[in-house]
């Protein structure tokens, strides 16, 4: 078995339902933060999941606006969608990976739920370690 480093999982369905970015291998353990962007319509609203947790909300979304996880301001950049998207013009302005950190166990899942309304475009990442053993 070999330790990892980097981008564990990814998913980027836009459609209605429960989408998994990532499970924990038998015999492995992560830790990990979630990097998501993703461009809404009207309505449109995504909870992340993580082992069944739910760990954040946004709320509803107004027309083709973006939402993306930053550094040092909770799970999302905006509660509601940016009217623009990301221009990496500071802080609030760049997609990276969340402040939060999980732990997870073999099987353990990170997952996010389109509950309203199909996003526009959406790319879910679950980034970090994943080390052998039990």
């Amino acid at each position: 078995m070999t330790d990892l480093i980097g981008v564990l999982g990814e998913a980027t369905a836009t459609v209605t339902g429960t989408n998994t970015i990532y499970t924990c291998p038998a015999g492995k353990r992560a830790k990990c933060r979630i990097m998501a962007r993703f461009q809404g319509d009207t309505n449109s609203q995504v909870a992340l999941l993580v082992n069944g947790i739910e760990i954040a909300r946004n709320t509803a979304m107004t027309a083709t606006h973006f939402n993306y996880t930053i550094r040092s301001s909770g799970m999302f950049a905006y509660a509601s969608g940016a009217a623009a998207a990301p221009t990496g013009l500071g802080t609030a302005l760049s997609v990276a990976p969340a402040d939060a950190i999980f732990y997870l166990n073999p099987g353990d899942t990170i997952q996010y739920t389109v509950i309203t309304l199909a996003l526009q475009a959406a790319n879910f990442q679950v980034v970090g370690v994943e080390l052998d053993g039990v």
